[in-house]
């Protein structure tokens, strides 16, 4: 039962200033290589694969990142720079796909722990609202009353 979710996967190359980046989507407007620009010029552990993200969801990636990301179309390359938090990033769609939830026989054993973990909780709580509980011990049952445990603190601060 559960929906597909849109994800999408982008490459980046991540510099510092924006200046730097807007020179990068010039330099691809003339023909550059997006990936050997990201192995040469990105500041990120992703530059080793010329800025390959993989596949993303929403709330995955920082709010603007992902804002853009998402607009863009396949094969498009980022108009202006992308400010986040860790720099000015100059973005490539690769793809866009939904993806499908797993196959029941994928999470079956998770399925089957949940359920059990729910019929547990369910059946031990039932049982706890029908147990008529005696105590016997006088302390105990003074400690455990509410009324009783109020009178006393009352005494005590006399």
């Amino acid at each position: 039962e559960m929906p597909a979710t849109n994800e999408v996967r982008a490459r980046h190359i991540i510099v510092p200033t924006q200046e730097e980046a807007a020179a990068i989507i010039e330099e691809l407007k003339a023909g550059g290589n997006f990936e050997e620009i990201a192995k040469a010029k990105s500041q990120d552990g992703a530059a080793a694969q010329g800025g390959d993200l993989g596949y993303f969801a929403a709330g995955q990636m920082v709010p603007e990142f992902e804002t853009a990301a998402f607009a863009m179309n396949v094969g498009d390359v980022s108009q202006e720079p992308v400010q986040t938090q860790f720099g000015w990033h100059v973005i490539k769609l690769e793809d866009k796909r939904a993806k499908q939830p797993p196959a029941f026989e994928q999470v079956e054993g998770e399925f089957r722990s949940l359920l059990l973990r729910q019929t547990y909780f369910e059946t031990v709580k039932a049982l706890r609202d029908a147990a008529a509980v005696e105590i016997t011990d006088a302390d105990l049952k003074k400690a455990l009353e509410p009324e009783a445990a109020e009178g006393a603190e009352a005494a005590e601060q006399e």
